[in-house]
């Protein structure tokens, strides 16, 4: 294997099989007895379920790669086959460097044990010396917080704990290959971003992480590159912003040529047919220069008049984060005027200068104040913003943050 590379995966598959299986005299007899009486039906002739198919890949030293994918695309099976939990089906997997998976919370754990000693014991796992973890016990225990608890036995800790223990645990007694499954998305939010800070100190000491996760803007700020999973294969990967934005385009269905069509709630006293995006001129597009605003159009119907009925935008990030919703009664002008049954067309108008370059998601919400929602649509319509001119009087074509509005700047005495 290249010196460079940590970890290389060549036409991996991994199968298992649907159904019951029975590893014991045990639980086989009264399944069959069972079926002798027709309680249980008769298994499947095909029960096979690949949860990989031909994946090929390979990480290199210092390199963080994500790996995204919806419920059931085969990622904790893949850490798994890295880690040797499960044996391949077919393939190779090759791994050069000191691995530590964390997987599972209780992986690697003694339920009877103490905090302190699953520290130790976790050490020798990865065959390090007494020494070594002594050196480190310290630093582990106080990242972890959970100094008050270090002496009681593990399986009286709570899963948060858990989490922040076999975390502290995993990045500290320094394995030269990190693996990283969702697993933190046990702990609170302050325990996270102290956990990707740590991943980002890790990857620059020129160690190797492999993270599984579900929150998109933690893949695009911490990995330098990831890897798509649908059903068992690999169908993209490259740079992680583009590698999530072709992830989410996927699995959110979103309409990409400016206009969609809604479900209609039937029941519903008020409701929103239609979304377009448009620049100025109600011209419907899906790509907007960023100078100019961008302009959401809403048609739909009031059924039964006189409620405090309000339709709401949301403009989410390609890593679905939320920038901000705008709700239809926020000026004097708009406020009241969804009170009459009837059809309407409403225009939410985005201000030019205020999203930087990139893609966005449109949400469309509507409700009664204070009584209840009637629709929650988190995606609708996908736009893209382009840089078409200097960033206001500099020579930089683009721009830095979540949102980028036009600040008043002055001198003041």
């Amino acid at each position: 294997m290249n010196d460079d590379v940590a970890v290389r995966v060549e036409a991996v598959s991994k199968r298992f099989r649907r159904g019951e299986f029975y590893d014991s005299l045990r639980d086989l007899l009264p399944s069959l007895a069972g079926r002798w009486l027709r309680l249980r039906p008769k298994p499947a002739e095909d029960r096979a379920f690949w949860a990989l198919r031909d994946v090929s890949f390979a990480v290199r030293r210092g390199e963080v790669l994500g790996i995204v994918g919806s419920n059931g695309a085969g990622k904790s099976t893949l850490l798994k086959v890295l880690a040797k939990i499960v044996r391949p089906t077919s393939g190779t997997v090759r791994i050069k460097g000191r691995l530590r998976a964390l997987i599972e919370i209780a992986a690697g754990f003694h339920p009877d044990l103490t905090g302190r000693e699953n520290i130790y014991l976790n050490g020798a796992i990865l065959g390090m010396k007494k020494a070594e973890i002594d050196a480190k016990f310290d630093e582990i225990v106080a990242f972890s917080g959970i100094a008050a608890f270090l002496d009681t036995p593990v399986k009286r800790y709570s899963s948060g704990m858990f989490a922040r223990l076999g975390f502290a645990v995993a990045a500290h007694l320094e394995p030269e290959i990190l693996l990283v499954d969702e697993v933190l998305a046990v702990g609170d939010a302050a325990f996270q971003a102290k956990c990707l800070g740590k991943m980002r100190e890790v990857a620059g000491e020129g160690r190797t992480v492999l993270f599984v996760s579900h929150n998109m803007r933690a893949v695009t700020q911490l990995c330098s590159r990831a890897i798509s999973l649908d059903a068992g294969r690999i169908v993209a990967e490259g740079p992680p912003e583009a590698v999530v934005a072709a992830y989410l385009q996927r699995v959110l269905a979103v309409s990409g040529n400016g206009a969609a069509e809604l479900p209609d709630p039937k029941d519903a006293p008020i409701a929103v047919r239609t979304v377009r995006v448009c620049d100025e001129r109600g011209e419907i597009g899906n790509v907007f220069p960023r100078s100019r605003p961008v302009v959401i159009e809403l048609e739909g119907e009031v059924r039964r008049p006189g409620g405090r009925y309000i339709v709401a935008v949301d403009i989410r990030s390609m890593d679905d984060m939320l920038l901000f919703r705008s709700h239809s009664f926020e000026q004097q002008a708009s406020y009241g005027m969804l009170a009459d049954a009837g059809v309407f067309r409403l225009a939410c108008a985005i201000p030019g200068e205020l999203l930087p370059a990139g893609r966005y998601l449109v949400g469309v919400v509507t409700a009664e104040r204070g009584v209840r929602e009637f629709q929650h649509y988190r995606t609708a319509v996908e736009f893209e913003v382009f840089q078409d001119q200097p960033l206001r009087g500099s020579d930089i074509m683009s721009t830095v943050g979540i949102l980028t509005p036009a600040c008043d700047w002055r001198r003041i005495r």
